[in-house]
């Protein structure tokens, strides 16, 4: 019901927005990228666990496709890529995981702009969850269905407004996790200085997760400042307040007299609520040089667990990439969270951080070998003992870039 629910509202909006632009169509430009991408990895702590570590060799094969249709008013962008996994000793960790996304816009007047998008995803709680919370779960299924809807309008030379609106539907394999529902709608308005380099943002948000065991509403007001700092180095700032309201959800067994039976227990349901402020933050500074393009960043926030709890997540990352020679290239990638639970009903107390360097090497013009090494490390405080444990990754990789197709 939820698939048909989904494709029947991704497959109105192909048609919606392929009806408004009918005539622009014939004047389009349409491009498609097929990818094949081959590797061989070996994984010392397949599940990430701290008491039974899991090594083994696994190959993954990943084909996946890029689509765009562009017209003066119309841009179509898709991607669909399937990533199968398969293990050398370890089969009962075999998977496949699926990525599907499409993305819309179309230029209605001179000064309106409206957009759409849809997706969905299948991976594991184990690669998402992680990167999202920075909280690391056991290795189960995880599906996702998110649809987006917004608009641009440009209210005057330098002053801009948009307001987008988003709605996920994110369910579990896992026995432990529970499934949920997200809606945010999220507003701008700008503006852009005469010099043409500063511009500020005032952004009030809301956003609204829904489970069997809570609800949450969280209520934000930001405010931004992006600065061109020259050609080729931009900064970011954006800080803000929220206010947090809950309510959880929770059984209890209550005596109740039966004339029949005497005194029995009944399961009987109660909420609680909670109220709570706290602060957002997203700043980053990246760059570039002829050889070098670099980025570091910071968000704070408030994010959502597959437990169905909310956490105060902090998160630093940062990237590098060098182009040595024309054909060997460099890189290196890390991140540290700080991901400490935001209620009196959970305990959840984590760091987490990863070092990813790589390098590549370009075989042809769209043929390439790269090799990566990925370390990570996390530290449960919530347990007694055996709290602080590791993983180490390292994997070859063969890449086809087929020549794009052009019409």
């Amino acid at each position: 019901m939820k698939k048909s629910f989904f494709f029947t509202i991704l497959f109105s909006s192909i048609l919606c927005f392929t009806t408004l632009s009918a005539t622009a169509f014939a004047d389009g430009d349409f491009t498609f990228n097929p990818t094949l991408e081959f590797r061989g990895e070996y994984d010392d702590n397949i599940n990430f666990d701290n008491t039974n570590e899991i090594s083994d060799w696994l190959g993954v094969f990943i084909p996946s496709l890029k689509a765009r249709w562009q017209t003066p008013r119309l841009n179509v962008d898709s991607s669909a890529a399937a990533e199968i996994r398969r293990f050398t000793s370890e089969t009962r960790f075999n998977d496949e995981y699926q990525r599907y996304r499409l993305d819309t816009s179309y230029q209605l007047w001179e000064r309106l702009s409206i957009e759409a998008g849809a997706a969905y995803t299948k991976d594991s709680t184990l690669d998402s969850e992680l990167e999202e919370t920075g909280i690391v779960e056991n290795l189960y299924d995880r599906d996702r269905y998110t649809l987006t809807t917004g608009f641009h309008y440009q209210l005057g030379e330098r002053v801009a407004t948009a307001l987008n609106y988003s709605y996920a539907d994110t369910s579990y394999d896992g026995p432990a996790n529970t499934d949920y529902d997200s809606h945010s709608v999220v507003g701008s308005i700008s503006y852009l200085f005469r010099n043409q380099r500063d511009q500020v943002f005032v952004q009030p948000s809301y956003y609204h997760y829904k489970s069997k065991n809570n609800r949450v509403d969280n209520y934000g007001l930001s405010l931004g400042w992006n600065r061109s700092l020259s050609e080729t180095l931009t900064l970011s700032c954006y800080a803000g307040c929220r206010y947090t309201d809950s309510e959880y959800f929770y059984h209890i067994y209550v005596p109740v007299f039966d004339p029949v039976s005497g005194i029995i227990w009944r399961k009987k349901k109660i909420s609680a609520d909670e109220t709570d402020f706290g602060g957002t933050a997203n700043m980053s500074l990246s760059g570039r040089t002829e050889t070098l393009t670099y980025k570091v960043a910071y968000n704070r926030d408030l994010s959502y667990t597959s437990n169905g709890s909310p956490i105060d997540r902090d998160r630093f990352t940062g990237s590098i990439s060098w182009r040595i020679t024309e054909r060997f290239s460099s890189g290196f990638d890390c991140a540290l969270y700080f991901s400490k639970a935001n209620d009196d009903f959970s305990n959840e107390d984590s760091t987490y951080f990863y070092l990813h360097p790589h390098i590549s090497y370009r075989l042809n013009k769209n043929h390439h070998l790269q090799l990566h090494y990925r370390y990570a490390r996390t530290q449960d405080k919530t347990l007694e003992k055996n709290d602080t444990y590791d993983r180490n990754r390292v994997w070859l990789t063969l890449v086809f870039n087929f020549p794009k197709l052009l019409d």
